[in-house]
């Protein structure tokens, strides 16, 4: 059986992808990140571009695990809570709130992912 999940997705004002391949490249990797940690958000944040570094006690560095994508995810829970998850999509290659309000973020047009659930799942 197949499970169907309508996901919003959000980039910081003015930082969404005038490519268009680019913005559908972001939004399958936020996907497969959350279906990789078994999240089934309704809404994601993807706060950056693919880059190197990270901040560890609040120095930014070269992340030891590679370039990324940092992203947020918000399920059913969240939503209703106010909370996310924060996490870091990874690729192969080379003083703001974290999640603002939606008045304060551009909306990827909806794409809808669906996925046959592996043995296991619930």
């Amino acid at each position: 059986m197949s499970t169907i999940n309508m996901i919003k997705y959000y980039f910081y004002e003015g930082m969404m992808p005038q490519n268009r391949k680019r913005m559908e490249s972001l939004i399958a990797l936020a996907y497969q990140t959350a279906r990789d940690r078994k999240l089934y958000p309704k809404a994601v944040l993807i706060r950056s571009d693919v880059h190197p570094t990270t901040s560890r006690g609040g120095r930014h560095e070269r992340d030891p695990l590679g370039w990324h994508v940092t992203l947020c995810y918000k399920d059913e829970a969240h939503l209703a809570s106010g909370t996310h998850i924060a996490s870091h999509g990874y690729v192969k290659g080379n003083g703001k709130v974290v999640w603002p309000s939606e008045e304060e973020l551009d909306v990827a047009p909806e794409i809808g992912y669906g996925h046959f659930p592996e043995t296991g799942d619930n």
